[in-house]
């Protein structure tokens, strides 16, 4: 099998430029909320599509055994095309509160809310897709540092303060398992 191997400093630039480039333009649209929530859900479709249909017709998700499930208006389901980007989830499988989902090393968590100012207009009631995003915390030369901190940027409320920056986070991995995602990570 010819399976060529990605180093760890080729992954930080297609990291960054996909964090980038999801940023930028959730900034960039200054327009009504199912715009963005329609363009994050492009997102979702570009890095974390389904075996069919797209994230945009989806009226619920649920995690079925270790798998994420896409169910639509006429009954139909899909899984992701990638099982293995699914890594989390909160609340209960019939209705999770919160999924993780990981591409490249970077987590993205999609929060879901029946009453929140998004999700109640929302098939699925997606409240947010938040982006993970390492940022170093000393100032001290790269070669020097070796601890880094979550930060998380939101692509549906962009500007305000992400609960998420300050608090470690703790999901049930998709095995059952803890699956934690702590604020400070040593490198």
């Amino acid at each position: 099998m010819n399976m060529s191997i990605i180093k760890s400093h080729q992954i930080q630039p297609n990291l960054n430029s996909f964090i980038a480039e999801e940023v930028l333009a959730v900034a960039k649209v200054n327009a009504a909320e199912h715009e963005k929530l329609a363009h994050a859900k492009q997102f979702l479709d570009r890095h974390f599509p389904l075996d069919s249909g797209s994230h945009q017709e989806v009226i619920s998700y649920v995690v079925y055994y270790q798998h994420l499930l896409a169910f639509f208006a006429d009954g139909s389901h899909s899984g992701l095309r990638q099982a293995k980007q699914f890594v989390a989830f909160n609340g209960t499988k019939d209705a999770p509160s919160a999924i993780v989902l990981q591409d490249q090393g970077c987590h993205v968590e999609l929060c879901f809310d029946r009453t929140g100012m998004i999700g109640a207009r929302d098939l699925a009631n997606l409240e947010d897709v938040q982006i993970e995003t390492p940022m170093e915390l000393t100032a001290e030369p790269k070669t020097t540092r070796n601890t880094t901190s979550r930060h998380w940027l939101s692509l549906l409320h962009a500007g305000m303060p992400s609960a998420n920056d300050i608090q470690d986070k703790l999901f049930t991995a998709k095995d059952g398992g803890d699956y934690s995602l702590q604020s400070i990570v040593n490198l």
